[in-house]
């Protein structure tokens, strides 16, 4: 399947551009994962927290809508979809 995958900062910068296009053989975000962080290995201290859990920083959109954290990577993807990477900003 083909995908076209959108990276905020600092998702952007780990990958050296903003937007990919991506044929995908799998069918979940975990496998997108692997798949991205195996081509692009900065993207694995921006994505997963030291105990190898998907930081909770990280969230997701499949076609403008969000993706919940704790069961996004068992999300399945399609052809066409567009998968959007951003980074959550909190404080005080």
């Amino acid at each position: 399947m083909r995908l076209t995958i959108k990276f905020a900062e600092p998702f952007s910068g780990a990958v050296g551009k903003s937007e990919l296009k991506l044929e995908f053989k799998g069918t979940t975000i975990k496998e997108l994962l692997e798949v991205l962080v195996e081509k692009h290995p900065r993207l694995k201290n921006e994505l997963f927290a030291e105990d190898g859990r998907l930081s909770y920083h990280v969230i997701f959109f499949v076609n403008d809508e969000p993706v919940n954290a704790l069961k996004g990577g068992d999300a399945v993807l399609k052809d066409g979809d567009i998968l959007s990477f951003v980074f959550l900003i909190s404080g005080g």
